[in-house]
């Protein structure tokens, strides 16, 4: 465990829960200290000062270094630039002279109350446990965050992860050290809204820069290859099942489009990579992943509402219940591989239609339904029946929430809450194609070991996470 700036270790947290109500996991300030911040500049120590010079001199000097890892004064850890925890450990304060006392701690997620916490010492504060900032951050020192600010508590058990708190619709965060193809910024953007009401939206947000054209191209390419054992064929579904387990028969009459697996090329394995960093996973297991589903949907076709995640008595050779140290989906990020002209979007048909006052920006992005006229046209032109599944489908995809497909970019939402419960509102479908042909890509996420993958026993995946993916965790950097 890592030490404390004065070579102390871990000891207590002061902390009492907030007595007023928070709203939908929002950033609320924290009541004033009741005492004031402990400043080293007002302190009587000498040596408290030049510690604090002597830790704001190195963590510049390390920070202009380049090649190792660096440990900074055994507290402070700054990640070598592209390695996998570049951006999961927050930097200190710029210009703040003083370690903070209190934050808004809000549970893994951001949903419920938070606790109004007080520190007093670097041992109070890590001895919350791993803490996270609204950048996914792993906080590291009560230097690292500003008083009053909102933390996230880290998972609580093994088999749960960290999840990303939606703060409000709208909210738009770049993710720190986790770029897409093209070398930009990925940036997360809230979707829904989330809470403890077992009714309440789904965790949805909008991934923006995930992928670069060539990416999207060379998957699109080898989705068609001779040399893909796994390519292009009439999509199953509903099988936990691989195609060389028996699954490639699962057809589905309400899943129209065809599906191909990336199970072998680089490329994909850099895309799996790069969704374990976005989802701040503590490494890459390919266990915890399946191959890379390739789809096209051409005119006329869809697929009807469904969940990502399996039952928990899919079968009896797997436990499937997170709640029980099982594994399954945990998150689907679905990757846009080109534009559409008309339909193709992806609905959540128990999610209400997003509207101006929630984020005028948003509903102008997501574009304006087409009227009722123009839309059995093309239902019509797309050789739908009327009362067809697929037309009853196109009045959830204009009547309710629906993202339109953007190339490069994806959508991420969660299969879990972040307690293991199965979320059922993440119900989703994939809308006829009206006019175009649609290429997406399924990547999926589970929360241990996934089915036919582990390597100790199928009955207790959880058991079988390393430590750095196995919660709970210790506060602060952990070598």
């Amino acid at each position: 465990l890592p030490l404390c700036m004065d070579g102390s270790r871990f000891t207590g947290m002061a902390a009492k829960k907030n007595t007023s109500a928070a709203k939908k996991g929002r950033k609320t300030k924290a009541k004033a200290s009741p005492q004031p911040p402990t400043s080293i500049f007002s302190s009587s120590s000498l040596s408290g000062i030049l510690l604090a010079a002597g830790v704001a001199f190195w963590y510049q000097y390390q920070s202009s270094s380049s090649g190792e890892n660096n440990i900074i004064s055994q507290s402070y850890y700054i990640p070598r630039p592209g390695s996998w925890d570049d951006g999961y450990y927050s930097s200190p304060v710029p210009d703040q002279g003083f370690s903070s006392t209190h934050a808004s701690i809000y549970p893994n997620g951001g949903i419920g109350e938070p606790t109004e916490a007080y520190f007093q010492t670097d041992e109070e504060f890590l001895s919350a446990g791993r803490l996270y900032n609204g950048l996914g951050q792993i906080v590291q020192s009560r230097f690292h965050f500003e008083n009053g600010t909102a933390l996230y508590s880290g998972p609580t058990k093994p088999g749960t992860h960290f999840q990303w708190p939606a703060i409000t619709v709208g909210h738009r965060r770049p993710v720190p050290g986790v770029v897409g193809g093209t070398g930009a910024q990925i940036e997360l953007e809230s979707l829904t809204e989330p809470t403890s009401d077992p009714n309440s939206d789904p965790r949805v947000f909008y991934v923006h820069n995930f992928l670069s054209a060539e990416e999207t191209d060379e998957l699109i390419r080898f989705s068609m290859a001779d040399e893909n054992p796994y390519k292009l064929q009439p999509s199953t579904g509903g099988t936990h099942k691989a195609w060389n387990q028996g699954g490639a028969g699962a057809r589905l009459t309400t899943r129209t489009s065809e599906n191909a697996f990336d199970m072998q090329t680089r490329n994909a394995a850099n895309i799996k990579r790069r969704a374990f960093r976005l989802l701040r996973m503590g490494g890459y297991k390919e266990e915890l992943a399946d191959g890379i589903q390739i789809l096209r949907y051409e005119l006329g076709q869809a697929y009807v509402a469904h969940h990502d995640y399996f039952p928990e008595r899919q079968s009896n050779d797997h436990n499937w219940d997170p709640l029980k140290g099982g594994s399954n989906r945990l998150a689907t990020i679905f990757l846009y591989l080109s534009d559409v002209e008309y339909g193709g979007q992806t609905v959540f048909p128990l999610v209400d239609k997003l509207t101006a006052e929630k984020s005028e920006e948003l509903v102008r992005r997501l574009g304006e339904a087409p009227s009722e006229e123009m839309l059995k046209n093309y239902a019509a032109d797309a050789g739908l029946k009327t009362d067809s599944w697929e037309d009853k489908l196109i009045d959830k995809c204009y009547g309710k929430f629906a993202v339109p497909p953007r190339r490069g970019d994806a959508i991420l939402f969660y299969s879990q809450k972040p307690d293991g419960t199965m979320d059922k509102n993440s119900l989703h479908g994939a809308c006829p194609v009206l006019k175009g042909t649609k290429w997406g890509a399924n990547l999926w996420v589970w929360n241990s070991c996934r089915y036919s993958l582990c390597n100790v026993d199928p009955l207790n995946p959880a058991g079988e996470l390393p430590d750095n993916m196995s919660a709970p965790f210790v506060g602060g950097y952990v070598g």
